[in-house]
């Protein structure tokens, strides 16, 4: 019996962005900032207080 690997030939990070690019480009109009604000807003999938520190640390960064 002969076995087959398969593997990717897109990375996830590659295709995560492509998706998300498609998802704010039809559903948030392009606005990326509309995205985060559905995302951060819905009370149902709360973030965690890490998560929130990396987002606020990833924002500081793009002021610079």
């Amino acid at each position: 019996m002969k076995t087959h690997v398969y593997q990717a030939a897109v990375n996830k990070e590659k295709t995560q962005k492509h998706l998300l690019g498609r998802v704010i480009d039809t559903l948030f109009g392009g606005s990326s900032s509309q995205l985060v604000l559905q995302a951060l807003g819905d009370s149902s999938h709360k973030a965690k207080p890490e998560e929130l520190e990396r987002i606020q640390a990833l924002l500081d960064s793009l002021k610079k």
